[in-house]
């Protein structure tokens, strides 16, 4: 039987903090792709292994159909399967929202083996209408977090948390599951090692103290382990449903290590560093002279940004080819109105562009050039729902194409707002609403969706409306 899942192309910040110190302290720690190895001692000591073989990819499950990482397809029909500590699951046990690490045969589009390690286990310890607090961590939930039977969790309440960690202490839950109360359950914590004292034998993850004085760490590198991602394990909290401090039984390195491969893509949240030499995704990240910028410019570099990396990783170190900005916007349609500095665009009305002396003009002798009619393609940054100031601006030949692609700012069935256009979706067909190139369906698309939840919207002009075609989620 061919059993497999769908994983958006997104890769997990679950190592964005300071990677570089681990793999130094580890040896070169495991692979991702490429020719890392890891896991058996070859690829580095001490330091837990990493992933290794030919490929591997960890994101989010979209669905169940088959595994798409990068544009490859996997088939897992012959993939063991695990589910934290059970090395017996089956695809079963796997729900959509889960993150997953897929590893595999990235030419033969095979998967080998489909593992599922939850972010948090523990109680409720504060509950809000957009968050909770467990285990120490801020969980922030949304329109695109799934919740198991459609529960959500109250105060209190066991719950076991998948999701993507943002910064240190918060998560961005995409699964949460409220599970049974057990005499003493485990308890579990994942995140980013401060105030590591070692004569006390005890560290912090965001408001969490973990003990480990009793623990297993034999996975973990010598020395200190601030800034390291782990995973803290234990079946003793010091109160409820505030755990406070947990008294570890193993604490072991969280996430994937990255060792060598000759092209990867990382997306993440960038930690630490500056434009040229930072942190995402658990990689460092150097850029050149050659590194292409998309969806904004070098000086739009921050911590806390959310990016894609591209290029290829050698001894633990990628140096990218490409960056992109993820919260970028992109924009094809012809121009309205020229007044100043600002234009609008025919058929998108909410949106204003702004152009700059650092706009980069391509098939455009100078600003002056930008009047009504002229049919452009621009990309930018947002800034608030209704501006983008324009990175790129081309001048291309006179067509009805109108494309947007920015993040969505409300959604309810059959409307959503792209970049303050507010677009009315009745009567389209299921086969207008795809993810990875894949028809999802009305249903599946509205449920995906997300403040902040990147769509690219395809149509044509007709006068000064737009008649929409497609619509395409995108990480």
């Amino acid at each position: 039987m061919n059993i497999t899942t769908t994983t958006r192309r997104r890769w997990v910040a679950i190592l964005a903090a300071a990677t570089a110190v681990l793999l130094a302290a580890c040896g070169g720690g495991g692979g991702i792709g490429g020719t890392g190895t890891g896991g058996d001692g070859t690829g580095g000591g001490g330091g837990g292994g990493g992933i290794g073989g030919t490929g591997a990819a960890y994101g989010e499950i979209t669905g169940f159909g088959s595994v798409w990482v990068n544009g490859v397809r996997y088939d897992t029909s012959s993939a063991s399967f695990r589910r934290d500590d059970d090395d017996n699951a089956s695809q079963s046990d796997l729900r959509v929202g889960m993150v997953a690490r897929v590893e595999g045969d990235a030419t033969a589009g095979t998967a080998t083996r489909v593992t599922v390690d939850s972010a948090l286990k523990g109680r409720v310890e504060q509950a809000a209408a957009d968050r909770y607090v467990v285990m120490g961590q801020t969980v922030t939930v949304d329109a695109g977090t799934r919740f198991e039977n459609g529960v959500r969790p109250t105060l209190g309440d066991y719950v076991e948390v998948h999701g993507l960690p943002q910064t240190a202490g918060t998560v961005a839950a995409t699964y949460i599951e409220r599970k049974s109360t057990l005499a003493t359950p485990p308890f579990v914590v994942t995140g980013f090692v401060a105030a590591h004292d070692t004569a006390a034998s005890t560290f912090t993850v965001g408001a969490l103290t973990v003990s480990y004085a009793g623990a297993d760490v034999s996975d973990m590198p010598a020395g200190s382990w601030v800034g390291l991602a782990v995973e803290a394990k234990g079946s003793a909290c010091a109160g409820t449903p505030v755990c406070g401090t947990l008294t570890a039984s193993k604490v072991e390195p969280s996430g994937p290590r990255i060792a060598s491969s000759p092209k990867a893509e990382i997306e993440g949240y960038v930690v630490s560093g500056t434009v040229s030499d930072f942190m995402v995704a658990g990689l460092r990240v150097l850029t050149t002279g050659s590194t292409v910028f998309e969806d904004g410019v070098a000086a739009d570099f921050a911590i806390g940004t959310k990016l894609e990396a591209e290029g290829p990783i050698t001894d633990g170190v990628m140096t990218a080819t490409k960056v992109e900005f993820k919260a970028g916007a992109r924009v094809e349609a012809d121009v309205l109105t020229v007044v100043g500095d600002r234009i609008t665009l025919a058929g998108l009305p909410g949106i204003e562009v702004q152009l700059t002396a650092q706009t980069e003009l391509k098939d455009l002798a100078s600003l002056a050039d930008v009047v009504p009619g002229l049919h452009v393609r621009l990309r930018g940054r947002p800034v608030g729902d209704a501006l983008v100031v324009a990175t790129e601006l081309e001048a291309r030949s006179p067509d009805s194409d109108v494309d947007l692609r920015g993040s969505v700012s409300a959604a309810t069935d059959p409307t959503l707002t792209i970049l303050g256009v507010t677009i009315d979706t009745t009567g389209l067909p299921d086969s207008a609403f795809r993810e990875e190139d894949v028809v999802i369906g009305r249903t599946a698309f509205f449920a995906a969706l997300g403040n902040g939840r990147p769509v690219e919207a395809k149509g044509r002009r007709s006068g000064n409306t737009v008649i929409w075609e497609e619509f395409e989620l995108e990480d």
